[in-house]
């Protein structure tokens, strides 16, 4: 069978609604004769007639009126399929598919600047998918994802990256714990206590953050218990199986049964990174990339700023009366 064209079920559409060939053709805006050889080439196609004729008029018959069904029906999916493809080409509408790990989005970085951008144009639609850091990029990649959320730097040189957070981590603890009374929680405190950890995984984790941090500070830390996720560390750490290290947005969701206190001997710090194949945006996700807020990098900073004390640090060991002295007229 014949394709059929939109062109002609347009003309179909006129045809019956107007009963007359004559009619529709001035709708149209087009001679009667063409659009009557478009009639006769359609039904050809669908292989039956689609009108009976009734003195002038053309009324249409059983077939005729379920293909009318069909056909407007047809026209609007198209209309609106058309009017979705041009907001995606005006960065008005689309969907914007952003991975991420378990914990990124608890900062509200994220949902926040993608709310706002929905606002903004609410047919722009986003959509939040859970995976592993590498799994992420591997989506990313594979043109599954517009974004990817990293806490590592991204050497693919087919892929841009922006650091739009950093956020440290905290000491979660039960409410009765012991160490909730002490002011400044020693090192061997740390060290003797028992933690509650989440499970290692390959690339970046909590897990591998936390070790490395701990041994950083000479010690190994005691695993009481190993929880499935973070969140599911939060119930263990609230029935007082341990301690648990966690970035400090998690408290809002750590209820009245754990004390949060700042964790500096640690030094723990996650740095969070949306990243993109430049190639590959989106008008809509473009929108989403211009919102998102953008942080210097940490170590950039820290040498901008050593860069300053230095320029502003007066010199030494050179004495007073060795400063040229203005000359005496």
């Amino acid at each position: 069978m014949h394709l059929i064209e939109l062109r002609m079920l347009r003309q179909f559409v006129s045809v019956a609604e107007h009963e007359s060939i004559s009619r529709a053709a001035e709708t149209l805006h087009i001679s009667a004769s063409p659009l009557s050889r478009t009639i006769l080439q359609l039904e050809s196609r669908v292989g039956f007639a689609l009108f009976e004729r009734v003195g002038r008029s053309l009324r249409l018959n059983n077939a005729g009126r379920e293909l009318l069904v069909n056909a407007r029906q047809l026209l609007r999916s198209n209309e609106t399929l058309m009017r979705d493809l041009q907001r995606r080409a005006d960065g008005i509408g689309g969907t914007v598919v952003i991975g991420h790990m378990a914990g990124a989005l608890y900062n509200g970085i994220i949902p926040g600047t993608a709310r706002q951008v929905q606002f903004a144009y609410p047919s722009i639609a986003f959509q939040f998918e859970g995976a592993e850091e590498p799994q992420q990029l591997e989506a990313l990649r594979r043109g599954r994802l517009d974004f990817a959320v990293q806490t590592q730097e991204v050497t693919d040189p087919a892929l841009a990256s922006r650091l739009y957070s950093t956020e440290n981590y905290v000491l979660l603890m039960p409410k009765r714990h012991p160490l909730v009374m002490v002011p400044e929680i020693p090192l061997k405190m740390l060290v003797d206590a028992e933690w509650v950890v989440t499970p290692e995984r390959d690339g970046p984790s909590l897990r591998a953050k936390f070790m490395t941090a701990c041994r950083r500070r000479g010690f190994e830390p005691r695993v009481a218990c190993v929880a499935g996720d973070i969140v599911s560390a939060l119930a263990l750490v609230a029935n007082e199986f341990g301690l648990c290290a966690a970035q400090e947005s998690l408290v809002q969701f750590a209820g009245e049964l754990i004390v949060a206190r700042p964790l500096p001997l640690l030094e723990m710090q996650t740095e969070y990174r949306i990243v993109w194949r430049p190639e590959a945006v989106s008008p809509a996700a473009q929108r989403f990339l211009d919102a998102l807020p953008q942080v210097p990098h940490p170590t950039r900073v820290r040498r901008a700023a050593a860069a300053k004390n230095n320029q502003a640090r007066p010199v030494r060991g050179r004495s007073e009366s060795a400063r040229p002295r203005a000359s005496k007229r």
